[in-house]
């Protein structure tokens, strides 16, 4: 008796929420409780004593209810149908505008799963590694994907093998050091950088040359140059161009427009503003969109 042909698993499917931040939704709660905190501090101080239970007792409900508010409003940013599948002819998502990429399973080599640095949410995340050394973007994995999952079904159906995880990210590699200092503070959009003159000219150079670099195809990582930033204490900043513009952290992902307007805005204030020997603070702006401002600080010290 002849075995029959061998029978093809279902695609395998899940959500990936393009919202959902919870480091936004944490930091509404905390305002949202900072604010209570100060209504209640204005009426034990201000409030008569008939109204003050009055006031108090009503603050309660009224912090509770908002706070609940703001938690499902981030739960219904998670909800939605599946928009990332896994099948036998690649990877296949559904993009921001709704339209479907690919990754063919042909340009595979491996893959990992592991918690990566530049997800959305602290979760685990599936990439690839691709012919040519090249890496796909970190997926995040949720229900029914679970890691588990995904790893028998990558075994079955693709017979790929895992690679383990990168070491921690003190020993990652970088492309060239520079003496300059990078502090971001997301929650203001706010960047500042320190340095003297040379090198945070040289910091702005390697921005304008990675927004010359060829953009990577769909779903494969962005061309980038990674600066170790070693100017009172060390860190990395990565300098990403891609489709789409996202500043946080240690990353400054932009398009090639963007990433060309830092610079330029970078160099006028090197050559205008804090051109004067000696000690001197700039600021710049940049605008990704209405209501979308980053504005970065330039601190030049020609002594540590």
């Amino acid at each position: 008796m002849q075995p029959g042909p061998a029978i093809r698993a279902a695609p395998l499917r899940w959500r990936i929420p393009p919202e959902g931040d919870p480091r936004q939704l944490r930091l509404k709660l905390a305002q949202t409780g900072l604010a209570a905190f100060v209504c209640a501090l204005i009426l034990l101080v201000t409030a008569p004593p008939e109204v003050l239970g009055f006031g108090l007792v009503t603050l309660i409900p009224l912090t509770v209810g908002l706070a609940f508010w703001q938690w499902r409003r981030y739960r219904r940013s998670l909800d939605g149908p599946d928009n990332t599948w896994l099948d036998d002819a690649g990877l296949h998502w559904l993009d921001a505008t709704g339209r479907q990429q690919s990754l063919p399973r042909t340009d595979v080599t491996a893959y990992r799963i592991a918690i990566e640095e530049d997800t959305l949410r602290p979760v685990p995340a599936l990439t690839f590694e691709l012919r040519g050394g090249q890496e796909s973007q970190p997926l995040e994995l949720h229900e029914p994907a679970t890691p588990e999952e995904v790893r028998r079904w990558l075994a079955d159906q693709w017979q790929v093998g895992e690679r383990a995880a990168a070491g921690p990210a003190g020993g990652a590699a970088y492309d060239l050091a520079i003496d300059v200092y990078s502090e971001c503070h997301d929650e203001f959009q706010e960047w500042h950088l320190e340095g003297n003159a040379a090198a945070l000219g040289e910091l702005f150079d390697v921005v304008a040359e990675v927004a010359q670099l060829p953009l990577s195809p769909p779903g494969v990582k962005p061309a980038r140059r990674v600066i170790l930033a070693r100017r009172r204490e060390t860190s990395r900043l990565a300098i990403e161009h891609d489709r789409h513009t996202h500043l946080g952290r240690d990353t400054i992902c932009g398009t090639s427009e963007v990433l060309e307007q830092l610079a330029a805005h970078g160099r006028t204030a090197l050559n205008e503003d804090l051109a004067t020997p000696g000690d001197a603070d700039s600021r710049r702006d940049l605008v990704l969109g209405k209501g979308n401002v980053w504005t970065f600080h330039l601190h030049v010290r020609e002594v540590l």
